[in-house]
């Protein structure tokens, strides 16, 4: 993507095709670059093609340092893009692919290739095999394969999620209490998967009456993905469905909610609210702008729903610091309450574990997207139960036959 992170790794070999897994930059960043330098067909579904493209044409305004991609480069993209359909094959020459779903965030999938006289792989991008208020978990039923590449972000021992049930509870409980107190609540969040959830979870509680009526703000570019979680409707669980069907309506519509027009006057209100806002991990976005108006009231509550990657503002705040540095001079003093909840999208280590015992044939199973140390707890937890399993290193190159 370019700026201080960026480490690209290129093919090894020109790519025939880029299958895409889901929106999330850390999949889809790269893939204006290798369209580009390589006029490869791109495989995504719908939503994916509409969200990765919303990602990454905001990323360029946020990017440090020179982009590796135009604006051009990512609307070259959809001139190349063919849509997938869950459970629907399709062939690349002579390979067969058929996208399975991943229940990580809205489009998301898994792709089974199938390789003429060679291996079928399972390759599972990010996934989650939870339920949630939006999506299908996903599951491998009947599913067979040689390979497993499958990710390991929450892999370790210790990576345990608590119930939905036993985080919306405390949730709620915490922004009902500040809420009662004539405070008022930040939740910073993601503006891809994590804010519909929290969304949807705070209407739930809302029409249940186990939370006060009171506005609920949203800003950011979950306004823009909310409409494309509405557009794609068929994607959300039954229960959505159904509802959607029922009411012809935007299932994140609701008379207490409202996307913000102005940032100024919602700061000017004194009576209790929720503003749901980007970025989830305070670097930037308009959250910014709510902590300088917020953070300093000691009734108020800052709620971060999503896992907060160190050197962040977001980590800081997880770990104690309390005058938060904003840039350009700007020290905002935190007073306000600071709470975490758990809304993962990811499977926990028992969730792969299940994942990974469901598909059958398995010869090897390989684990990416996690650090080090989760990663080698899960391949232990693998080993034990009979199976091969491999953590290849950054940048090593495996043959798969």
């Amino acid at each position: 993507l370019g700026g201080r992170d960026r480490n690209p790794l290129r093919p090894t070999s020109d790519p025939d095709a880029l299958l895409l897994t889901h929106a999330h930059l850390d999949h889809s960043g790269y893939s204006p670059v290798v369209v580009r330098e390589y006029s490869c067909g791109v495989y995504a579904t719908l939503p994916t093609r509409d969200l990765s493209e919303l990602l990454l044409v905001d990323a360029l305004s946020h990017l440090e340092g020179p982009p590796d991609y135009s604006n051009e480069d990512v609307m070259r993209l959809r001139s190349v893009e063919e849509p997938v359909e869950v459970g629907v094959d399709f062939s690349i020459g002579p390979v067969r692919v058929t996208p399975l779903n991943a229940g990580h965030v809205l489009g998301s999938v898994m792709y089974l290739i199938e390789l003429p006289d060679g291996p079928t792989i399972l390759y599972t991008g990010d996934v989650n095999n939870a339920n949630s208020r939006t999506l299908r978990g996903a599951s491998l039923p009947g599913v067979e394969a040689d390979y497993l590449i499958i990710e390991s972000t929450y892999g370790g021992d210790g990576d345990v999620h608590p119930s939905r049930k036993k985080v919306e509870r405390k949730f709620i409980s915490d922004i009902r209490a500040t809420l009662r107190a004539g405070g008022r609540v930040i939740i910073p969040a993601f503006a891809l998967g994590r804010a519909q959830e929290v969304i949807l979870t705070l209407i739930s509680y809302l029409d249940s009456g186990l939370l006060p009526e009171v506005p609920i703000f949203v800003d950011g570019m979950i306004r823009e993905v909310n409409r494309l979680y509405s557009l794609y409707w068929t994607w959300l669980r039954p229960e959505l469905q159904r509802m959607v069907r029922a009411s012809r309506r935007n299932p994140f519509e609701h008379r207490m909610v409202e996307e913000v027009r102005s940032r100024e006057e919602i700061l000017e209100i004194q009576e209790p609210y929720i503003v749901v806002t980007t970025s989830g991990m305070l670097q930037g976005g308009p959250v910014l702008h709510y902590l300088e108006g917020l953070a300093g009231d000691s009734s108020n509550l800052i709620y971060l729903t999503g896992y907060q990657v160190p050197g962040t503002r977001g980590r800081a705040l997880l770990d104690g610091v309390r005058v938060l540095e904003l840039g350009e001079g700007r020290r905002v003093p935190v007073r306000a309450r600071v709470e975490f909840a758990d809304f993962s999208a990811h499977a926990d280590q028992n969730g792969l574990l299940s994942l990974i015992h469901s598909v059958s044939g398995l010869r090897e199973v390989l684990l990416f997207h996690g650090e080090e140390e989760k990663m080698d707890d899960l391949r232990r937890k693998v080993e034990r139960r009979g199976l091969m399993a491999y953590a290849p290193r950054l940048g090593e190159r495996l043959i798969l036959r």
